[in-house]
């Protein structure tokens, strides 16, 4: 019985450790986030990318299993440098270091 609940309780603090990850910083999260971004957008002619004024990282948040990272960037050939032109998107980095973009 004490060994079950001994398991019961590591199973619960090991779940509530990948919950919370304090690993995965909020700057890490950013780095990992665009990392992969431009890992994806290798060999494509005309990529997207973060080369425009205002592009980058503009939030990362903790979230349950993870961080939530949003960036923005422009892709292809823009008529001018403008926040119009932009997009933003949303990537969650797991608690294992993986990055899902949604």
């Amino acid at each position: 019985m004490k060994f079950k609940l001994a398991i019961c309780l590591a199973a619960v603090g090991i779940l509530a450790l990948l919950a919370w990850c304090p690993w995965i910083t909020p700057d890490f999260a950013a780095a990992r986030a665009v990392n992969v971004f431009e890992e994806r957008q290798k060999g494509i002619v005309d990529g997207c990318g973060f080369n425009c004024k205002g592009c980058g990282v503009k939030e990362a948040a903790r979230a349950w299993f993870g961080s939530v990272v949003t960036i923005e960037y422009a892709c292809g050939l823009l008529p001018a440098d403008l926040p119009q032109y932009h997009r933003t998107g949303r990537a969650f980095v797991s608690c294992l270091g993986t990055v899902h973009f949604t």
